[in-house]
Formats: structure tokens, sequence, C-alpha cells
């Protein structure tokens, strides 16, 4: 009978351990969907940025890439990198003087909470 308390007892505690842990994880990335959309909107302000050179839209964009970081999002950084399917998905290649290595990011992944949420769209050299 002590025996079957004792395995009892450690089960639930192991239980509790693990609810634990499933309760942090699902804060961690409760927001995924809504950062998901987020990022596509950073995009866009991204290109607008590029062409229109405002300081206006850069303030909000600086202040749009701040609330993510604050919020755990990370840039994959993968520009002259070796190509990594994990991190990478591959849209076009170019010649270069390299083999698979990323020459152009067409469209930047994020990690949220060192969690892959979006690979990035790349560019890679092949050698000719």
């Amino acid at each position: 009978m002590q025996n079957k308390y004792l395995r009892a007892l450690a089960d639930y505690q192991n239980l509790e351990k693990q609810t634990q842990v499933w309760k942090e994880d699902f804060l961690k990335f409760a927001n995924q969907n809504l950062i998901i959309q987020l990022l596509e909107v950073l995009d866009d302000l991204e290109k607008a940025q590029e062409h229109l050179n405002d300081e206006g839209l850069k303030i909000v964009l600086d202040k749009l890439i701040k609330i993510l970081t604050d919020n755990g999002i990370e840039e994959i950084e993968v520009i002259n990198k070796e190509y990594d399917a994990a991190t990478a998905e591959t849209v076009s290649v170019e010649p270069g003087e390299e083999n698979n290595v990323v020459a152009k990011v067409l469209q930047k992944g994020y990690k949220l909470n060192g969690k892959i949420i979006r690979v990035a769209k790349v560019s890679v050299w092949q050698k000719l």
C-alpha cells in the first residue's frame, strides 16, 4: 500500500510539473497568430520605407520593431551564410562564386521566443 501511495504521489508531482511547462509554453506562444499577421504589416512598412525614405514612417517602423522585439520576436539572420532549410526557403538561384550561400533575402524570417514562426525566403548562390 505504501508503494502504491508513493508511486501515485510521484505521478501527481510529475503531472504538476508538466502542467506548469505547458502553461508557460502556452503563454509564450499564445499570440503567435497575431504576431505572424503583424509581421506582414512590418514587411509592407519596410518596403514603403525603402521607396519613400520618410522620417515619420521610420519612427512608426522603429516603434513596431521595438514592440515585437519586446514580445520575443527576433529576426533570423541568413544573409551571406550557408543555406539552411530549417531557417530559409529557396525561391531562386543566382550564379555566384560559392555554393549554397544565401545571396539575397526576399522575405525576412522570424523566431518567437526561440521557435521559428516564419522561415526566410531567399535567393541562393550556385557555382556555374
